[in-house]
């Protein structure tokens, strides 16, 4: 029989690795019993969380997850005016050109709104504001070609694809965030990963 451990002695950090390395279809009650001191503790002690994210360190589903959404309303916001001047019919049955006008109108808005950060600093301003940037595996700071080139663009193109394209890209890419590593599908294409920075 396992030795009982008293969890509710660790360190919030020293709870998330537990959390994130325990086999939990072998210890289904060892890892519901740290899920609920996390919970406990994050609601008792919140200004422990804020010391577990350390530079360097990867960034949390959650911050990563925030990041993604005011990326995405960024987004969402610059299609604004393809759809006033274009309408929505012409996404419903797109011509090769339309779809090639699109894409480089994203790549100029995402140049536009991110180019500045990424260039410098390997985030967009979701990543920014979430203090979490692009790095290599080795932790330097990942460059605008690696994040564009490999990171960005073969989601992008796959995406273009009908049906499954759009399910890789959509759904498999980001469901890759939940594996032990906390990398999407996009990070294991580009070898990066996303981490805490001080910037």
């Amino acid at each position: 029989m396992d030795a009982k451990i008293n969890f509710s002695s660790y360190s919030l950090d020293e709870l998330y690795t537990c959390a994130e390395s325990i086999d939990r279809d072998l210890y289904p009650q060892r890892a519901k019993e740290i899920d609920d001191i996390i919970r406990q503790k994050e609601t008792e002690c919140p200004e422990e969380i804020n010391k577990t994210k350390q530079a360097g360190d990867k960034a949390s589903k959650f911050d990563r997850l925030v990041a993604s959404l005011i990326d995405l309303a960024i987004a969402v916001i610059s299609l604004i005016p393809i759809f006033y001047f274009v309408g929505l019919d012409a996404f419903t049955e797109p011509t090769i050109t339309f779809i090639g006008a699109v894409f480089f109108y994203g790549l100029l808005t995402t140049l536009i709104f991110h180019g500045y950060l990424l260039y410098y600093y390997g985030q967009t301003i979701g990543k920014h504001y979430m203090s979490i940037r692009i790095e290599n595996l080795d932790g330097s700071k990942a460059t605008l070609s690696t994040i564009y080139l490999k990171r960005m663009l073969p989601m992008q193109l796959i995406g273009f694809v009908p049906s499954v394209g759009q399910f890789i890209s959509g759904i498999v890419n980001p469901l890759f965030i939940f594996g032990k590593q906390r990398r999407c599908l996009h990070d294991y294409v580009a070898k990066t990963k996303v981490s805490y920075t001080d910037t």
